[in-house]
């Protein structure tokens, strides 16, 4: 019985939240397009797709959008001489066959109306019957054109994927053997025929237009001529120019890394040795940005408002409760975020954390958060550009990126010329100069020094041992511990913490029922509740994205064009 209700329980369970079934997934072996010209300009098409489909399907499509004057008409579609539904949606025709895993043939009979071009000494049949709307690659595609009566005076060609593709045989029946035609792609054909062999046409045109048809096809000749040998001239450019660029850029990279080798192991030479921390030269937030690849965390924030109770900015006044003390920074970050906390958020000088998650509740402060933020990066970013810290290689730089031009435009042209190998090669050597001359900037003598004390500070720290870190100043000790939460270094906070659980603390205020905020104590206490409440903040704050799309229309000429498919 309970296994009974537990098959019946999987059947439901399978019913109503099925396996999901494998894509569709197809391939169109083999097209053959015939049209047959009929004297009175009308055209005939009879077309045989043969697709071999992997899953189930319910059927193929067939878009034939006509050039403009030109009409689609008597759409019909059949396998093995069996009608088939046909249903139609503007230029798209799907014809509806189901089935699973087959190999299937079906024939599409058509006729344009208007099709031929009557003009007064010759018909053209000029029409594209696929273009760049064609989503489906064809892996072999032949087009067949029947003039109405045999002819010996037959002008034929072709553009993009049919250029160079016709025959043209006895009767003037012309056959375009394209083989694999990529999906995407342009192939209209163009031929003509004496007008003589459309007589029940209606003449559209007095125009002579045998020469212009000749000429057209002449100038298509030398084009792609010129083409090939440009195409051919810029493959051997880029065999010399691809790798010379390479060697060079690689040269400049590897001198820059050995200018910057060199200067460490000067450094190195100096006998600097790790003792405590090295000398503020710049704010504790600019050096944290400085030495943590121009980044600032979250944990920044709170890094910063800690180092302000280390200066003695601010105050603890009542249990979670900060005020400022009325001294003065010069500093335009400091003074942000003092304004910031203590007015914008807080009041009369005052700051309590709650305050930051009443205001940060409101959506509407979300905008102006993300705005102080900026300000406030942008603020430290700048005392860091006020110090000397780093070499002014602006026209190297700009080289770099005029070079990278040089490079774009022959990846514009390998691109036209369907160079897709050197185009592959020309990307990564673009890229990498664009980020190269982006990324460099080249350290002073001073920046090099306090890049590499604050390194050896970052290694060394962590095997520091207890007695040598009790000798430090109680100074040090705070801005370790505000440096490590800066840059959000989980083994300098892990071994703060470890050195302050092992430390004996410092006498209790009773009468303020907390320790002093300027001491380490109290910077530990304070850089806790910072730290859950900056980050909560910033978590709760989302950012939306737009996405926009676009549609291309297909190449064919006259307008017209098409493509196949399947659903």
């Amino acid at each position: 019985m309970k296994k009974g209700l537990a098959y019946i329980l999987v059947l439901v369970l399978l019913f109503i939240f099925p396996q999901p079934s494998f894509a569709m997934e197809f391939t169109i072996t083999d097209v053959k397009m015939e049209a047959f010209l009929q004297a009175d300009g009308t055209v005939n098409v009879e077309e045989t797709h043969t697709y071999e489909f992997e899953g189930n399907f319910n059927g193929i499509t067939r878009e034939v959008v006509p050039k403009e004057d030109a009409e689609i008409t008597q759409f019909t579609a059949f396998e093995s001489g069996k009608s088939l539904k046909v249903e139609k949606e503007d230029g798209l025709y799907k014809i509806h066959r189901k089935g699973k895993d087959e190999t299937i043939t079906v024939t599409l009979l058509y006729t344009i109306k208007n099709g031929m071009e009557i003009y007064e000494d010759v018909a053209q049949f000029y029409w594209p019957f696929f273009d760049s709307r064609n989503e489906t690659t064809y892996e072999k595609l032949t087009i067949t054109i029947h003039p109405p009566e045999a002819t010996n005076e037959t002008i034929a060609f072709g553009y993009d994927e049919a250029f160079n593709t016709e025959t043209i045989g006895e009767d003037g029946t012309v056959l375009f053997q394209l083989g694999e035609v990529p999906s995407g792609t342009n192939g209209d054909i163009r031929v003509a025929y004496p007008v003589s062999l459309f007589s029940s046409a209606a003449q559209i045109s007095n125009e002579m237009m045998k020469d212009e048809i000749l000429n057209a096809k002449q100038t298509l000749i030398e084009k792609t001529a010129a083409k090939a040998a440009t195409r051919e001239t810029l493959s051997s450019m880029a065999s010399i120019g691809i790798p010379a660029f390479s060697i060079i850029l690689f040269l400049l990279m590897l001198g820059s890394w050995w200018k910057a080798r060199s200067r460490r192991s000067e450094l190195k030479r100096e006998g600097m040795k790790f003792k405590t921390l090295p000398n503020l030269i710049m704010s504790l937030p600019a050096t944290i940005y400085y030495t943590n690849n121009k980044y600032l965390p979250s944990q920044s924030v709170a890094a910063a408002f800690l180092d302000l109770i280390r200066q003695g900015y601010v105050t603890k006044t009542a249990e979670d409760v900060y005020t400022l003390t009325g001294k003065k920074s010069s500093l335009k970050h400091e003074m942000l975020l003092m304004d910031w906390l203590f007015e914008k958020i807080g009041s009369n000088s005052q700051f309590h954390f709650d305050d930051l998650t009443a205001y940060t509740k409101n959506k509407k402060n979300h905008a102006q958060y993300q705005l102080f933020q900026t300000q406030w990066r942008e603020a430290v970013k700048n005392e860091v550009n006020s110090h000397s810290l780093y070499k002014k290689v602006t026209k190297y730089r700009l080289s770099l990126f005029l070079s990278s031009l040089l490079v774009l435009t022959f990846m514009i042209l390998f691109i036209i010329y369907n160079l897709l190998g050197w185009f592959s090669a020309a990307l990564v050597l673009f890229m990498i100069v664009l980020i190269y001359a982006s990324l460099y900037h080249p350290r002073t003598w001073e920046g090099a020094r306090i890049d590499y004390e604050w390194r050896l500070f970052k290694e060394r720290f962590k095997e520091i041992s207890q007695s040598e870190w009790e000798a430090w100043p109680e100074d040090d000790k705070m801005r370790a511990y505000i440096y490590g939460l800066g840059i959000s270094a989980k083994e300098i906070s892990r071994k703060n913490d470890e050195l302050i659980k092992a430390f004996t603390p410092p006498p209790f205020d009773w009468e303020r029922d907390h320790y002093h905020p300027a001491s380490l104590y109290g910077i530990a206490y304070t850089g806790s509740l910072a730290t859950f409440n900056f980050r909560s903040v910033d978590d709760s704050i989302s950012s939306t994205s737009t996405s926009s799309s676009s549609y291309s229309s297909g190449g064919g000429t006259g307008g017209g064009g098409g493509g196949s498919g399947a659903f």
